[in-house]
């Protein structure tokens, strides 16, 4: 069991990624509140699905950086070794094959 000294809440995992306060509103709050060596890796997706989705409204939903158009198309997140994309069911449905 391990106790953030910043914020007292209880993990599982040491040193476990979280949000001490309010989790951020923005993706630029979302990746500067992210480990420094990680950062250049979000801006590179973030900067991938903004090319490739120009015209979608980005937010945060589910505490993730999202990508919005109508409905929820994409979201990407940080994890302690790795970073998940979440696509919409539109995009599954459209890769099924």
């Amino acid at each position: 069991m391990w106790i953030c000294t910043k914020c007292g809440r209880d993990f599982k995992s040491e040193n476990q990624s979280h949000f001490c306060i309010d989790p951020p509103t923005t993706i630029d709050a979302y990746i500067a509140a992210q480990p420094e060596p990680v950062q250049p890796f979000l801006n590179l997706v973030r900067d991938t699905i903004r090319s490739v989705l120009p015209d979608a409204e980005e937010r945060i939903s589910w505490r993730m950086p999202t990508y919005w158009k109508d409905h929820n198309i994409i979201h990407f997140a940080a994890h302690k070794n790795h970073i998940g994309l979440y696509p919409g069911p539109e995009a599954i449905v459209h890769f099924s094959d």
